[in-house]
């Protein structure tokens, strides 16, 4: 039988046993793969689940950082299966340098679950819309009931996936969604999900949120503009970002980064500064003093 367990921990004792729960989202193309695959090699080996179509041919991957990733290739008919199966993977089975956990996209894993509860007809609440026959090429809309239902589904996927591999840091890749509020207003965003609850919920559950970008920007040495990837921490009122630290006085040295085509850079810094090597006080050089002859 299941006991009700309280877990009493010490608050001095906590870093030690923290590992990084990250969110890297952005539209297509902008280099969430590539990304997401260069932490730093301190992170150990990766467990990359490849649910969007071709990420399993590690494309934008140079052959160096291929050689410590294991590519989980989902492959049936029940994509609710396949990643409940992935989640409560024993990774130490496979291979136990295996320190991180990788999805791309979880947008395609939710969508994917989505599809396929509609298709399988079981939430009648509502009847759902069917074009074609499914089974033989059609599919069915999904309904307001299948739309709890992957809300429900993917807050389960989060507990079994975080509970399960504690040790293990964990970084979910997502699409990017945005909508305008009304007319001649900026437009929000965030993580794509098709949970009408996960829009505040899923990012809630990480960390660390980066939202990925590309820009037109003059780069330092350059003679005329460039098109860059800028890396995004910081919330600025209409995309989800954000950094958590327990520096409570300094701003977040990476709120907004330039990155370089190989991206290591980036999680060199992101390491540092988890770690409190980063965004502390310079010595003071001292002050040459004259002697006189």
């Amino acid at each position: 039988m299941a006991k009700n367990v309280l877990d009493f921990l010490r608050g001095g004792e906590i870093d030690a046993i923290t590992k990084e729960r990250i969110m890297i989202y952005g539209r297509a193309g902008v280099g969430k793969t590539r990304f997401g695959l260069s932490v730093p090699k301190s992170w150990g080996k990766i467990a990359y689940y490849a649910a969007d179509k071709n990420s399993w041919l590690l494309r934008s991957i140079s052959k160096e950082k291929r050689e410590r990733i294991h590519v989980i290739r989902p492959k049936g008919d029940d994509p609710t299966a396949l990643f409940m199966q992935f989640c409560m993977m024993d990774w130490s089975e496979l291979d136990d340098e295996i320190g991180t956990i990788v999805v791309d996209t979880y947008t395609k894993v939710a969508l994917d679950s989505i599809s396929y509860t509609a298709n399988s007809l079981t939430l009648d609440r509502e009847k759902h819309y069917v074009v074609g026959e499914v089974g033989k090429g059609g599919i069915a809309i999904p309904n307001r009931g299948d739309y709890q239902g992957v809300d429900g589904l993917s807050k389960n996927y989060l507990d079994v996936l975080f509970d399960q591999h504690m040790d293990k840091h964990i970084i979910f890749l997502c699409h990017e969604e945005s909508k305008q509020l009304g007319e001649n207003m900026p437009s929000v965003g965030g993580p794509q999900h098709p949970g009408r609850q996960m829009i505040d919920y899923l990012p809630a559950q990480f960390s660390t949120v980066i939202r990925l970008v590309r820009d037109e920007l003059v780069v330092p040495g350059a003679d005329d503009v460039s098109s860059v990837v800028v890396a995004i921490t910081e919330n600025d009122g209409k995309y989800v970002a954000k950094l958590r630290t327990d520096d409570e006085e300094a701003p977040n040295p990476l709120a907004r980064r330039i990155l370089d085509r190989n991206p290591n850079t980036w999680w060199e810094e992101y390491e540092a500064y988890i770690n409190g090597r980063v965004g502390e006080p310079k010595p003071k050089k001292k002050k040459k003093t004259l002697v006189e002859a």
